[in-house]
């Protein structure tokens, strides 16, 4: 037994004589490094979502609150940092509260031409910086009056620039923070959907200005289709 335990331990205390030495593999999960080189891809998809918050007109931040917004655009880059695209757009207002005298919904679907900038592919942070700007549609559900002849829809335009802070997933993907002021010519008036009687407002300047809100959330930038060098 003695003479088994001695053999036992000396062949653990012998050192490897061929100098080699046994790396322990690490399992510790890091991004792939960002390219050495600027990589300009011919198209780039945008998206995001996140919440709402009125600025004018007056009337509109008393009648309804932000529910949430969406958006998408299709991008062509057709030079080094600059693309132009089409953008899709959907936002809603409501006052979906139990209690309230109404539960009207108010709809914003903005469609058109997009224009941008963005930083650097090879950063681990990409900033992209847009405008996009077209018509609009405005339509409203569960509004306490009949609906006039056409249904509670109307026509404008909107104006919309944007902001995306993105952090490096691969060499394609940016995942981040956005924000954006969107404007439309659609001047909100209570008393078209019948809710003016539930709210306090003055008609003659609460009304006066145009449509405004900030929309914040979480954006995604993804490039494509890599040039052949």
């Amino acid at each position: 037994m003695a003479i088994g335990t001695l053999i036992f331990c000396n062949c653990f205390s012998q050192e490897d004589t061929s100098g080699a030495q046994k790396s322990i593999p690490s399992h510790a999960l890091a991004p792939a490094p960002a390219p050495s080189e600027e990589i300009f891809y011919k198209g780039s998809l945008e998206g995001g979502g996140g919440i709402i918050y009125p600025i004018t007109n007056k009337a509109l931040c008393k009648s309804l609150a932000g529910v949430y917004y969406l958006h998408f655009s299709a991008n062509y880059v057709f030079a080094p940092h600059l693309f132009v695209g089409l953008e899709f757009e959907d936002s809603q207002f409501g006052n979906t509260s139990s209690v309230a005298a109404y539960n009207t919904l108010m709809y914003i679907y903005s469609g058109g031409g997009k224009f941008g900038y963005y930083t650097y592919m090879q950063h681990d942070f990409l900033f992209c910086y847009s405008i996009a700007f077209g018509p609009s549609l405005i339509k409203y559900v569960g509004a306490p009056d009949p609906a006039p002849k056409g249904g509670f829809i109307q026509s404008s335009f909107f104006m919309t620039p944007n902001v995306l802070a993105s952090y490096r997933i691969n060499d394609q993907l940016r995942i981040g923070l956005e924000a954006s002021v969107v404007l439309t010519g659609y001047r909100f008036d209570p008393a078209y959907t019948g809710i003016s009687q539930y709210i306090v407002y003055d008609p003659t300047k609460d009304i006066n200005a145009v449509t405004t809100y900030i929309e914040w959330g979480f954006g995604v930038y993804w490039a494509f289709s890599e040039p052949k060098k």
